[in-house]
């Protein structure tokens, strides 16, 4: 991804930068013969790789789907009532991908956070919440985003208590509790009192995604995950406020995702900035 180039103060006005990329290829016409070949490689691989491919098929995700690459945030499912999103004006609104989305009851989950323990999103009524997603390998945006977070939180100061982030694991290959170690370690999220990394089984976590607007893809050959990035501002009502749209460069060959402190500083200021807000009102 381009790096991004740093705006100057938060309160000046200026247009919004579109940063949507999305790239699709369409299939291709397979020669017959080709699925002898599959099948002859499948019952070398075993049957584990077999029903990991059919539960990835029965919650619709496709297994062997080419990589997707997008900043893009869709709107969310029908949960969010379809409502109309508009970009918020200001250099720093501008800098994150800030929209304000009409009011509309987020989509209520339960999901099992970093220590097992349930987490329903309804149990947070009262505090302004952020939803995010990332991966519970930390292989995408997530040391990124992390930091993110983590500066955030330092930024809001004693409103932090008010505030909780929630980060739902786009994982679908490694779902389990203690899949999240290496999230944990590499963010170091893990000492924040508000923030939970949230999994559970793939059919819940595929729920989630859909109702939020999270587009996952996962190959089977590559054991590689694509997903959009995306987060959600909800006020203390449970109704969607804002979205936003995280970024990070991605580096050749190694696959990790970086960003310039600068631009984690000042993306971290926009959700601390925006958080407050809602407060506010």
């Amino acid at each position: 991804m381009t790096e991004a180039t740093p705006l100057s103060s938060a309160d000046e006005r200026g247009t919004p930068v579109d940063r949507a990329a999305a790239f699709a290829a369409g299939p291709s016409r397979i020669p017959r013969n080709f699925w002898y070949v599959v099948l002859g490689v499948a019952a070398v691989l075993g049957i584990g790789g077999a029903l990991l491919e059919h539960l990835l098929s029965v919650v619709g995700l496709n297994p062997t789907a080419a990589a997707v690459t997008t900043t893009t945030r869709p709107r969310p499912g029908s949960s969010a009532g379809k409502e109309h999103e508009a970009a918020v004006a200001g250099k720093l609104a501008s800098f994150i991908g800030l929209t304000s989305m009409t009011p509309g009851g987020a989509h209520p989950f339960s999901l099992l956070d970093e220590r097992g323990s349930t987490i329903s999103l309804s149990s947070y009524r009262g505090k302004v919440v952020v939803i995010t997603f990332f991966d519970g390998r930390c292989d995408d945006i997530c040391p990124v985003l992390g930091a993110e977070i983590r500066q955030a939180a330092t930024d809001l100061g004693a409103r932090a208590r008010e505030v909780s982030f929630l980060t739902v694991n786009t994982d679908p290959a490694a779902t389990a509790v203690s899949a999240l170690d290496r999230a944990l370690s590499m963010t170091k999220l893990g000492v924040l009192p508000n923030w939970h990394m949230l999994t559970g089984p793939l059919s819940e976590l595929n729920s989630v995604w859909q109702s939020y607007g999270i587009s996952v893809t996962y190959d089977t050959a590559t054991h590689t995950v694509a997903h959009n990035d995306t987060i959600y501002f909800l006020d203390t009502k449970g109704r969607f406020v804002y979205g936003a749209s995280p970024f990070a460069n991605e580096r050749r060959p190694s696959g990790t995702f970086v960003l310039p402190r600068a631009e984690i500083t000042r993306f971290a200021l926009g959700i601390a900035t925006y958080a407050a807000r809602i407060l506010d009102r």
